[in-house]
């Protein structure tokens, strides 16, 4: 009985809203309403019959046909037509490889440690990009060990920055310091002529005006590369390539050799310096009679690599001279000048491996005639001290000859001692013959790298400081 209830509620609900709709749409107040509705659904159906009109025509041949002749009916349009289609297809081609390298995964570049200074004045341990291959006749080392100079700490003040930043392709990446190395061939450009294979030990160099080595991996011509002498170990190959390259252009300087050296009288200031030690065992070997000058600390090492002579210019502290004084470079001279005037003997050749500070000019007088004072370490660079025309103009003139090197297929020589392979492979043929022998002093990891610049440029440096890359460290 409830739901027959229900069910009569709701159909007299439905009969009274049905009519209450036929009297409002019949009521004159709706005319504009259903007026309005009667015009838009006819224009509904006009633009569905127009749409249903053209697509029968765009899909008849002969229509389509004819409405292309109208439409290229002059030269004009015809253009027109050419240059749409031309930017159609250039624009999709472009937006196609825009979405591809957008989409493109996102790769890190490779980064491997390297020691190195960022504003030329601290040197620390840091990650750089892995260098790139850029010539066909470069070779990819894995470094094995490295070796610091004098010159780095130089270079870490700001030596040679001008024609530096000016012929690097990274002038803002951090400068990497060390100028020797060795290591181990991992990649050898198409191009290379040198004969080295992945997989060989080799020893390389690298001059002021090119990034250092003392990195996990470097990238160097073929021409600064050679194979290390086969007696020694990666530590003490580190120890020659850069000493050695400037010990013989100081030998060449000079005109000694092995068959000219014999009965000559050499002085070698700083004989355990790196290039000092090489000059001395050297020339030592050929004949010459070698006096060196040295510190107390380096007098047995000195006296082994075969001095026949040893001036101790001072000891480990100012009082340990012969004349007291806090200046050390008084200490130095006066000590050489006694040392020498004591002697009464005279050198045919002068070397001067470290710079000093005192004038040098009272050693003429203890040289024989014809006799020469020949500086081994790098002479100031004029263009370091260059202002915005300077530099301008050096710019034209670095241009110029980068120019010219490219069309005689050979890279300019900016200065500084020659480096290349031919004196790599004959210091490594003295090594193996015995002739010379590799000073190495201390041995750092390269989270020491500071402590390894300061020992090299102190007194207490005997031979080579060597920073050591095995096992990745």
């Amino acid at each position: 009985m409830a739901a027959e209830s229900g069910m009569r509620i709701v159909r007299q609900a439905s009969d009274e809203g049905r009519n209450m709709a036929l009297r409002a749409f019949r009521d004159p107040s709706f005319d504009g309403v259903r007026t309005s509705f009667h015009t838009f659904w006819s224009s509904c159906i006009d633009f569905l019959n127009r749409i249903r009109y053209t697509a029968l025509e765009l899909t008849d041949p002969q229509i389509f046909y004819q409405q292309l002749q109208l439409f290229f009916h002059d030269e004009i349009s015809r253009n027109n037509a050419f240059f749409v289609c031309i930017g159609l297809g250039l624009g999709t081609a472009g937006g196609f490889f825009l979405g591809l390298w957008l989409a493109r995964p996102s790769l890190s570049a490779p980064v491997m440690k390297a020691i190195a200074c960022k504003n030329h004045h601290s040197v620390s341990l840091t990650r750089v990009s892995v260098p790139q291959m850029f010539s066909t006749s470069d070779i990819l080392i894995r470094i094995r060990a490295a070796s610091f100079h004098r010159l780095d700490d130089r270079i870490l003040h700001g030596y040679g920055r001008t024609i530096r930043r000016m012929i690097s392709m990274h002038p803002d990446a951090p400068l990497v310091l060390g100028r020797a190395a060795s290591g181990v061939v991992e990649a050898v450009g198409k191009d290379c002529r040198s004969g080295l294979e992945i997989g060989d030990e080799v020893w390389l160099v690298s001059p002021w005006y090119s990034a250092g080595v003392a990195s996990e991996i470097t990238i160097v011509p073929e021409s600064r590369v050679g194979r290390k002498p086969f007696i020694t170990g990666f530590e003490a190959a580190a120890s020659l390539p850069y000493s050695g390259s400037v010990a013989m252009g100081a030998l060449k300087q000079a005109d000694l050799g092995e068959h000219t050296c014999a009965g000559k009288r050499i002085l070698v200031q700083d004989g355990c310096s790196p290039v000092g030690c090489v000059l001395t065992q050297l020339m030592k070997k050929w004949g010459a009679s070698v006096t060196a000058t040295c510190y107390v600390r380096s007098v047995p090492v000195i006296r082994a690599l075969g001095a026949d002579d040893v001036i101790t210019l001072r000891g480990e502290s100012p009082s340990d001279g012969l004349f007291l004084s806090t200046d050390s470079s008084l200490v130095e001279k006066f000590n050489l000048s006694h040392a020498l005037a004591t002697r009464e003997i005279t050198f045919d050749v002068i070397f001067f491996t470290t710079p000093v500070s005192y004038d040098k000019n009272f050693l003429h007088k203890y040289l024989s005639p014809g006799g020469r004072i020949i500086d081994t370490y790098e002479a100031p660079l004029w263009t370091d001290d260059f202002g915005f025309f300077g530099r301008f103009g050096l710019s034209f003139i670095v241009t110029l000859r980068r120019f010219a090197g490219w069309l005689l297929r050979s890279p300019p020589d900016w200065g500084g001692p020659h480096m290349c392979h031919l004196t790599l492979d004959q210091l490594a043929g003295y090594v193996n013959e015995g002739l010379l022998q590799t000073v190495v002093d201390q041995v750092f990891t390269p989270e020491d790298a500071e402590r390894a610049l300061e020992h090299i440029c102190s007194e207490k440096a005997i031979g080579s400081t060597i920073v050591t890359f095995r096992d990745g460290k």
